[in-house]
């Protein structure tokens, strides 16, 4: 009988020590996820973590704080060898940047606004590589402003108060603090800049006044998870990248062959059916005009990129195949398994051309469309 009370025990207290490391394995990650960073502190013992209330911590525990490696460029070692030539060309005034007329004419009226002391946040919304950031360094090089610039994941509470210092001491008149791929700041970050941009202060310190500038490809994340930030950035200042016309594309070879290869032999046919086949994309129809250069034959450059017709290549013409030997419209994930895709690179790498340009519709699993279905025939 004894025996039998003390196993009972013995499993009372097995299961509440159980149950107290299960909650506190839910309730931690809770605690850092939804507390201000400020009002708790973790303490390391015996290899476990103890999150505590700053009323708990008079006695000053261990402070355990995570930091991202600084990357430190006073340690390379400068190349010493023949000069480096130009590898790329950005435009340098606005004349040389093509196309986006609607955007350049909303930069022209944030620039006035800053010769006036009125704020002029802006957002600047498109597609990878159609020249974001070149626009951006040239409305900071037009003010003669002085560009901060970064990635949003690279900027937490430590680097954000560094970056308020260094608008804070700057000798220029102007200062553009610009973050890339804004939708991968943390949340906690944005809620700290919010009044930053909104008044130039945070805690009664005064800042100088600077244009703040995102930029995204992924605008719909924003709206979702700081949908306060973009209310902070007029609706008049949300500029939206248009995707390239095949003019504009031309226009932007025929420039960049001759800032960086004047000598180069490309003819204006080539020309063409690059920017017929790079989805009017500027960085790729770039790419594609390197390899010609190299390759002089512009058959074989598609051939190694795989590109098939009017842009599309392999794997577009597997989604479309996929598509058209479906009897019911698929999901993003099925249809990305089908083509040995995983869905986010289906979703962000392909759907979108393919949908734009009509050759699928969403319904909103996916279709082939009549466009898509020639273009088959087409190519058979």
């Amino acid at each position: 009988m004894e025996l039998l009370f003390l196993f009972i025990i013995f499993i009372i207290f097995g299961i509440g020590a159980g149950l107290y490391k299960f909650v506190k394995w839910i309730i931690n990650p809770a605690i850092r996820y939804f507390s201000p960073k400020d009002t708790y502190s973790i303490i390391q013992e015996n290899g476990e973590e103890t999150i505590v209330s700053e009323e708990e911590t008079t006695d000053k525990p261990l402070k355990v704080e995570l930091k991202n490696p600084q990357f430190d460029t006073s340690r390379i070692t400068e190349y010493k060898g023949e000069e480096i030539k130009a590898f790329e060309f950005r435009p340098q005034t606005w004349e040389q940047f093509i196309g986006q007329t609607e955007g350049k004419n909303i930069a022209k009226t944030i620039m006035k606004k800053a010769k006036r002391g009125i704020k002029g946040h802006f957002l600047v919304d498109g597609i990878k590589g159609h020249g974001k950031t070149t626009f951006v360094e040239l409305l900071a090089k037009s003010l003669n402003a002085k560009l901060i610039q970064r990635v949003g994941k690279q900027v937490d509470e430590d680097s954000l108060v560094d970056i308020v210092n260094e608008i804070n001491t700057s000798q220029e008149k102007y200062v553009v603090f610009f973050v890339d791929e804004m939708e991968t700041m943390d949340w906690k970050v944005i809620k700290i800049l919010n009044p930053i941009i909104e008044q130039f202060k945070i805690n009664n310190i005064k800042i100088k006044p600077f244009l703040f500038v995102g930029a995204t490809i992924n605008k719909h994340i924003l709206l979702t998870n700081n949908p306060d930030t973009l209310d902070r950035i007029p609706p008049s200042h949300h500029i939206k990248f248009a995707r390239y016309t095949a003019e504009d594309i031309e226009k932007i070879l025929k420039q960049y062959k001759e800032q960086l290869y004047p000598s180069e032999k490309v003819a204006s046919e080539v020309i063409k059916i690059i920017s017929k086949n790079a989805k009017f994309n500027p960085r790729t129809s770039i790419a594609l005009l390197e390899d010609f250069i190299v390759e002089q034959d512009i058959k074989k450059v598609l051939k190694n990129c795989k590109i098939i017709k009017d842009g599309l290549n392999k794997i577009d013409i597997e989604i479309l195949i996929g598509l058209n030997q479906s009897k019911r419209a698929m999901g993003a994930n099925a249809l990305a398994m089908k083509v040995k895709l995983s869905q986010k690179e289906y979703v962000t790498e392909f759907e979108p051309f393919l949908v734009e340009y009509g050759y699928i519709n969403r319904v909103p699993s996916r279709v082939i469309t009549d466009k898509g279905k020639q273009l088959l025939q087409d190519i058979k």
